[in-house]
């Protein structure tokens, strides 16, 4: 289907990184694509899905896999918000270096908790109309859930400071 409406061009270089978690947060995986290069590599690490023609049961694979639309298309599918959060930018006139953190967290599309994040990095260039993309985009994925908080036991009478540990003060 021909969307008549353009998806925003990256006019920085971690903008480009910002518009694919708001493109896959929306459910468009056309406006996503749009912020990577044709041919761009997308490497999960240190795990990656099965692949869409895998038998079901078969190990996540250890290897990268290149084809963007694939990757993306399974990050979209879990129809999850996917937050990023920039950490540095190394950027000259024909290359650029985002790091960054990605985090995806919530209940999946099956009734099941989802949870992964981890920090990842793209390589992007300029294009010719003066918009950035990805070139390559590596993302570390954890997946072990993050543990429960430790219960924060009760304030005493003997406690140094009154209400640490149990959220301040209360407001009234």
């Amino acid at each position: 289907m021909f969307d008549p409406i353009k998806p925003p061009a990256a006019r920085r270089p971690e903008e480009a990184l910002e518009l694919v978690s708001q493109a896959l947060s929306d459910g468009d995986l056309e406006a996503a694509l749009a912020q990577y290069e044709k041919g761009a590599l997308l490497a999960f690490w240190p795990l990656c899905w099965p692949r869409r023609d895998d038998p079901p049961g078969t190990p996540r694979r250890d290897d990268s896999d290149s084809d963007a639309r694939q990757a993306l298309t399974r990050v979209m599918a879990l129809r999850l918000p996917l937050y990023v959060r920039i950490s540095s930018v190394l950027e000259s006139p024909a290359l650029a270096l985002v790091i960054c953190e990605r985090r995806v967290a919530g209940t999946g599309p099956d009734g099941e908790r989802v949870w992964f994040a981890g920090h990842g990095c793209a390589m992007l260039r300029p294009q010719p109309d003066g918009a950035w993309r990805i070139a390559a985009d590596a993302w570390r994925v954890e997946t072990e859930l993050p543990p429960d908080p430790p219960e924060i036991p009760p304030g005493i009478a003997g406690d140094p400071v009154p209400g640490e540990g149990q959220g301040g003060q209360p407001h009234h």
